[in-house]
């Protein structure tokens, strides 16, 4: 139509040759009147190199996932990659039974089938839960990276660090003159779980600090169950100084059984959380919790991609990132007197 070869007209698209302005306004001008779009698919198979990553996420209603993803597609942005998401949709599948996650391993199959069809350059698999997964993707020969979970096998992960700042808040909690404590924890066998247990278990330790069995309790990261986990912990002559939920929904829960006994926080009982979840954010007085790095998990995960791609960086990497605290009302200021 322009009456030029096809190597002038890419040239013009991709502005990798000089063309007069006579020639670039006529192959314009006829681009914009016929919608012309170049092939991707076409050009990367030409080139072996698609820009477009793949984004696997077990589920998008999951509160998380959107955060890590945002930070994703702000590094592709930068670097000049497109993504393409594909949601898995387990939470209404197997919701917390996550040992039932191989029953879907077609479903997973599948859409890496359809990633890798689609020519992508690499695929970032996003966890709706922080946990060891079994080998859930096969050689594809592509990068793959895993976020907010990570793999028993081959592939590289982006987590961050439950134990460690756990060890930080309660110890920041004894500093602050706290010595009854009282925890509601996660599920069992749940390993973000375990090791935030862990985490605050070291710093009692070292502080010389025992915590009687019956004061460390389940709560089943959920309201309902941290509200009556709270209402044991409390209904007690001796209960705690101070309770830490190892998530916001359970420390919402404290403190409407408190506010049920009659207790105010923080003046009869500390409450701290996990998540910096908006659910907390509008309870009074402000709860002191943890902010994990999830915009920052998606940004590590994406350079950690294009870096296998580009061969950059070829073993295999388990980035740990820290978190961080967040201050609150919900401890005495002034300490525990």
């Amino acid at each position: 139509m322009a009456g030029v070869s096809v190597a002038t007209v890419s040239y013009v698209l991709n502005g990798t040759a000089p063309i007069s302005d006579k020639t670039r306004e006529k192959v314009e001008r006829i681009i914009r009147e016929t919608g012309y779009r170049s092939n991707m698919l076409a050009k990367s198979l030409r080139t072996n190199e698609s820009r477009l990553i793949g984004i696997l996420v077990e589920d998008i209603t999951v509160w998380h996932t959107p955060q890590i993803i945002d930070g994703i597609n702000e590094i592709a942005e930068r670097q000049g990659y497109h993504t393409i998401l594909s949601n898995l949709r387990l939470m209404s599948k197997i919701a917390s039974r996550f040992e039932d996650i191989s029953n879907y391993q077609e479903d997973i199959d599948r859409e890496v089938d359809m990633l890798a069809g689609m020519q992508v350059d690499g695929i970032i698999y996003v966890g709706m839960h922080d946990r060891m997964l079994p080998e859930m993707i096969s050689d594809i020969g592509k990068p793959v990276v895993y976020c907010y979970c990570y793999p028993m096998g081959r592939g590289s992960s982006v987590r961050y660090d439950n134990e460690e700042v756990l060890y930080q808040l309660t110890g920041l909690m004894l500093k602050k003159g706290y010595r009854r404590f009282g925890v509601i924890g996660g599920l069992e066998g749940s390993e973000p779980a375990a090791l935030r247990l862990k985490g605050f278990q070291r710093a009692m330790k070292e502080a010389g600090i025992e915590v009687p069995p019956e004061n460390v309790l389940c709560g089943g990261w959920n309201y309902k169950e941290g509200r009556e986990t709270a209402g044991k912990l409390l209904d007690r002559k001796d209960f705690p100084q101070i309770i830490m939920a190892m998530n916001d929904e359970m420390a919402v829960g404290v403190y409407d059984a408190a506010t049920e006994l009659g207790l105010k926080i923080p003046e009869d009982v500390a409450v701290t959380g996990f998540d910096h979840a908006a659910i907390a954010q509008h309870i009074s007085p402000e709860l002191v919790t943890v902010e994990r790095p999830l915009q920052a998990m998606g940004y590590h995960a994406m350079e950690l991609l294009t870096e296998q791609i580009s061969g950059r960086e070829e073993e295999n990497q388990d980035i740990i990132l820290p978190c961080r605290i967040i201050p609150g009302a919900s401890v005495r200021a002034d300490g525990y007197r």
